[in-house]
């Protein structure tokens, strides 16, 4: 990162926020699909608290991009949106068996 020329540690910073902001509208996607799926009465409890916390995870990341002022806020952005798609994927996989 020491060689990174001025131009350059300038533009990495929008570069990622874009980045997050995709991930973001992204996984509000999927949330939404996912939403019906574990609304209903057949699908596993575990699922749908899986469903629930993923949802909680996003909200963090969004409320984390709106306020991220650096490399630090969005390394908390990213971190929400890891456990977002993780949530998500173990509700899919319980709603799979």
């Amino acid at each position: 990162m020491g060689d990174e020329s001025p131009r350059e540690r300038r533009f990495a910073r929008p570069r990622l926020r874009d980045h997050l902001l995709a991930e973001i509208d992204a996984l509000a996607i999927e949330l939404d699909e996912t939403a019906e799926a574990t609304a209903s009465g057949r699908a596993p409890i575990s699922a749908r608290a899986d469903y629930l916390r993923a949802r909680d995870a996003h909200h963090r990341a969004a409320i984390g991009w709106m306020a991220a002022t650096d490399r630090a806020g969005l390394a908390v952005v990213s971190d929400a949106l890891r456990q977002c798609r993780i949530a998500l994927e173990t509700s899919r996989a319980l709603m799979r068996r």
